[in-house]
């Protein structure tokens, strides 16, 4: 779906009225929680979520930390759900023979950097990875998995997006209750600029947490990093811009940032699978301005084949301010399981 106008804005009468849902929704989430036991695995588990409902950069942010540990001489393979997969596995994600609509979008993006595993239980796909030789798993969106014990749970914050009117679900953004997402995050990583979300600064003790200096340091360890947005080759520095993401203002923004003139936006829902006819429509609304297409890689494996060509790509990289630091935390979290894998 696409995100409703509300969720990004200050409370008012619709976010109110559905806070009971949302209320209902959050205690659903806390009481399966509790109700499932976490298996555990004899490699480790580095899980990267979200508390909200996507667009905070998990995907990419999965992969940037896959490259450091790989770096590092670990053998990573990814474990994911596939959202929007109709297999129902658990598959390793074939690129060659794999389409979006089989394992899912992000999928395909990871797959390109490690081998990737699709699982309706992850906790099959964790098991067949480490069959096939895993020494490290990072579970991309793990936050609320509560199948699996996980033993690093990195929570990725847009500092853009934040964390909305911070209403459950369909009240607002938030996949569960902001108390119990932060508390079970190991630590956050921040990406853009922007200032560290209240709700992060806050530590149980403070009776008062909204009166915490903006410039304190958060609870549990925070690791900034950045969009970079890779430079674009374009026929036209006019340019329409069309991605179906759940934040789509952050790749509109970044696109903004390389210099480009935007002479529009279209907006689809969050993994949306385009149609011959999406792509008729677009191709008319950019020569009736006489623009180029616009859209990010995530988008780009979802559009039929036969116009892939004729759609230009944003890709971005996610940077982190201090590389070592994020690694070297990880690493001496799983330093004992790793003495055993190695």
């Amino acid at each position: 779906m696409k995100t409703p106008f509300f969720w990004y804005q200050t409370r008012g009468r619709v976010s109110t009225f559905l806070q009971p849902l949302g209320w209902l929704y959050g205690k659903g989430v806390k009481i399966v929680s509790v109700l499932k036991k976490p298996q555990r695995f004899q490699i480790p588990i580095v899980s990267i979520g979200n508390i909200v409902c996507g667009g905070a950069g998990k995907t990419p942010t999965a992969i940037t930390l896959a490259q450091l540990l790989q770096a590092q001489g670990y053998r990573v393979h990814f474990v994911t759900r596939g959202y929007g997969r109709k297999e129902k596995g658990p598959l390793t994600v074939d690129l060659s023979h794999h389409k979006a609509w089989n394992v899912g979008d992000e999928s395909l993006l990871l797959a390109q950097h490690a081998p990737t595993w699709v699982a309706k239980k992850k906790s099959e796909g964790v098991q067949k990875a480490i069959e096939n030789g895993a020494q490290l798993i990072i579970l991309d969106d793990g936050h609320q998995t509560n199948s699996l014990y996980k033993d690093v749970s990195l929570v990725v914050v847009d500092l853009l997006q934040g964390f909305g009117n911070e209403c459950v679900m369909p009240a607002g953004p938030l996949r569960e209750n902001l108390s119990e997402g932060i508390r079970r995050a190991d630590g956050f990583i921040g990406i853009g600029k922007g200032e560290i979300p209240l709700k992060l600064l806050t530590k149980p003790s403070l009776p008062r947490p909204h009166t915490r200096p903006r410039n304190d340091k958060p609870y549990q360890p925070f690791f900034k990093a950045q969009i970079i947005s890779q430079p674009l080759t374009l026929p036209s520095n006019r340019v329409i811009a069309f991605c179906g993401l759940g934040f789509p203002q952050k790749f509109y923004t970044s696109l903004e940032n390389t210099g480009v003139e935007l002479i529009a936006t279209e907006t689809f829902p969050d993994h949306y699978q385009y149609k011959n006819e999406d792509l008729l429509k677009l191709q008319k609304l950019a020569q009736k301005h006489n623009s180029v297409l616009v859209t990010t890689q995530k988008d780009l494996v979802k559009i039929p084949p036969l116009w892939q060509d004729q759609v230009h790509v944003l890709d971005i990289n996610i940077q982190f301010e201090n590389p070592k630091e994020i690694c070297d935390f990880i690493l001496q979290k799983i330093h004992p399981l790793m003495e055993n894998t190695r």
